[in-house]
C-alpha cells in the first residue's frame, strides 16, 4: 500500500471510529435532532463544512483553472448570502420547530398548510436531495477513481459503501461532530497547499501576469446576467434546503441558531479565497491537464506523499460533510412519512431509522451509476429549490396566505421547469422564480372567492 493510501485509509479508520464511539447509545431524537442539544461552535464549523462542499473545492478549482475568477468569485458570494439570509430567519424557524415539533421542512409545510403541502414539498424535497446526493457521490468517485486507478463504477460503489454505513450508524449527530473535525482537517490542507503554491510561482504579481488571457475577467464563465443573478439568487436556495432546517431545528436554542450563521460567514470566505487561490495557481503551473481533476493534480505534483494523502482526505472530508447531511436529511423525511411517533419501541425505531436511511442513501448513489452526467439535473433541482422560498417566506411570516396559494406556488413553476427547462436551459430561473413570487402574492386575491364559493355548495 502506498503512503497516500495509507493515509486515507488512517482517516477513515478514525472517522468510523468516532462514528462508533459517540453513536453508542443513540435515541431517535440524538439521530435525527441531535437531542436538540448543538452548541453554538459546533453548528458553526459543521455548517461551514458541508456548505463549502464538493461544489466548492473540486468544482471551483476546476472552473477557475479553465476559465478563471468568474465562477470562484459569484460562488462564494453566494455563500455569504446564503448564510446572511438563514441568519435572519433561523431563530424564527427554530421557534417554528419547536412550536410544531418539526424535524424538516416537510413538517413545516404540514403544520402550517396542509396535507396536500406535505406531500408535495416531501416528494420534490426528496428529488432535490437524491440528485445532490448523486452529484457529492460522483466527486467521490472520481477522487477514488484518480487515487487508486480503478474502474469509475467499482470506485463509486466503494465509496458509496463507505458513505452509506458511516452515515447510517451516526445520524444527525456523528454527522454534525465529524463536520467539525473534517471543518478543520479541510483548512488546514487548503493552507498548506496555498502557502506550497504561492511559493511555487513566486509572488502574486507573478500569477497575475502568467495567467492565461481572460483569466482575470469576472464575467467570463456565464456573461454579466448569470454572474449577477447567481449572486442575487443562488444564496436563497439554501432557504429552500431541508439539511439547512434540520440543524435550525438540532440548536440548543434560538439565539444559536441564528448567531452560528453568521460566525459561519468569515470561515466560508477564508476557505472560498484559497480555493480561489488554488485553482489560479493551477492554471499557471499545470497546463494542459483535465480541468475535473486540478486540485487533485496540484496536490500530486507540489506535495509530499504524506501531505497527497492528507490532501485526498481533506476532499473526502468535504464530499462526505456534504453527502451525510443529504442522507440525513432525506431520511428523516421518508421517516417521518411512515412511521408514526410511537410506533416502535426505542430500540426498533433506532433499527428503522438506520435502514431507511441506508436505502435512501443505496438510491442516491444508484442514480450515480445510472446517470453519471448528473450534473445538469443538480442545476435543475438549484432551481428547484428557489422555488420553495416564496411560500417559505409566507408561512413564516404571514398568517393570512392559504394552503392553496403555498401548493400553487411550488406546483405552477415546478411543473414549468421541468417543461422549459429543455428549451431554455440554464436560464429558466428567470421564469419560475418571479412565477412562484406571482403566485404567492395574487392567488388568494384572485381565487379565494372561487374557492369559498365552491366549500359552502
Amino acid at each position: 500500500m502506498n503512503t497516500t493510501l495509507f493515509v486515507l485509509v488512517i482517516y477513515l479508520a478514525t472517522m468510523f471510529f468516532i462514528t462508533w464511539f459517540f453513536s453508542r447509545k443513540e435515541s431517535l431524537e440524538g439521530y435525527f435532532l441531535n437531542k436538540k442539544k448543538t452548541s453554538l461552535w459546533l453548528m458553526t464549523f459543521s455548517t461551514a463544512a458541508t456548505t463549502v462542499g464538493a461544489g466548492a473545492t473540486v468544482a471551483i478549482v476546476s472552473e477557475v483553472y479553465n476559465s478563471g475568477i468568474s465562477y470562484g468569485l459569484a460562488l462564494p458570494i453566494s455563500f455569504v448570502i446564503g448564510m446572511i439570509i438563514l441568519g435572519i430567519v433561523a431563530k424564527k424557524i427554530k421557534t417554528i420547530g419547536d412550536e410544531y415539533e418539526a424535524h424538516t421542512i416537510v413538517d413545516f409545510f404540514h403544520k402550517r398548510f396542509d396535507t396536500k403541502n406535505k406531500i408535495l414539498t416531501g416528494v420534490l424535497q426528496l428529488f432535490l436531495l437524491t440528485i445532490w446526493i448523486g452529484v457529492q457521490a460522483i466527486a467521490m468517485a472520481s477522487l477514488a477513481s484518480v487515487l487508486m486507478g480503478v474502474d469509475y463504477q467499482i470506485a463509486l460503489f466503494f465509496a458509496a459503501a463507505i458513505t452509506i454505513l458511516y452515515t447510517t450508524i451516526g445520524g444527525l449527530k456523528i454527522d454534525i461532530i465529524t463536520d467539525f473535525i473534517q471543518f478543520w482537517i479541510i483548512l488546514a490542507m487548503f493552507i498548506i497547499l496555498a502557502i506550497v503554491g504561492y511559493n511555487h510561482v513566486g509572488s502574486i504579481s507573478n500569477l497575475l501576469s502568467d495567467l492565461p488571457q481572460g483569466h482575470l475577467n469576472p464575467f467570463a464563465f456565464g456573461g454579466v446576467t448569470w454572474f449577477v443573478g447567481a449572486i442575487l439568487l443562488s444564496g436563497w436556495l439554501y432557504l429552500g434546503n431541508t439539511t439547512h432546517w434540520q440543524r435550525i431545528f438540532s440548536a440548543e436554542n434560538q439565539k444559536i441558531a441564528k448567531k452560528s450563521f453568521f460566525l459561519t460567514i468569515p470561515f466560508v470566505l477564508l476557505l472560498s479565497f484559497l480555493i480561489l487561490f488554488i485553482g489560479l495557481v493551477a492554471a499557471v503551473s499545470l497546463p494542459g491537464i483535465k480541468q475535473e481533476t486540478a486540485i487533485f493534480s496540484l496536490m500530486q505534483n507540489m506535495l509530499s506523499p504524506v501531505l497527497v494523502g492528507i490532501g485526498f482526505a481533506a476532499i473526502l472530508a468535504v464530499i462526505m460533510s456534504s453527502i451525510d447531511s443529504l442522507l440525513i436529511g432525506g431520511s428523516t423525511i421518508i421517516y417521518r412519512a411512515m412511521f408514526r411517533k410511537t410506533e416502535f419501541k426505542n430500540k426498533k425505531e433506532l433499527f428503522y431509522a438506520r435502514l431507511t436511511t441506508a436505502l435512501f442513501g443505496t438510491f442516491g448513489f444508484l442514480l450515480a451509476f445510472l446517470v453519471p452526467n448528473i450534473i445538469t439535473l443538480s442545476l435543475v433541482v438549484t432551481y428547484l429549490a428557489l422555488i420553495f422560498v416564496p411560500a417559505i417566506f409566507a408561512g413564516i411570516y404571514s398568517k393570512r396566505i392559504s394552503a392553496n396559494a403555498s401548493f400553487y406556488s411550488i406546483l405552477t413553476p415546478t411543473i414549468a421547469l421541468f417543461i422549459l427547462f429543455p428549451i431554455v436551459g440554464e436560464n429558466t430561473f428567470v421564469i419560475t422564480t418571479p412565477l412562484s413570487i406571482l403566485i404567492i402574492l395574487f392567488f388568494d386575491k384572485v381565487f379565494r372567492n372561487k374557492f369559498s364559493h365552491q366549500k359552502s355548495l
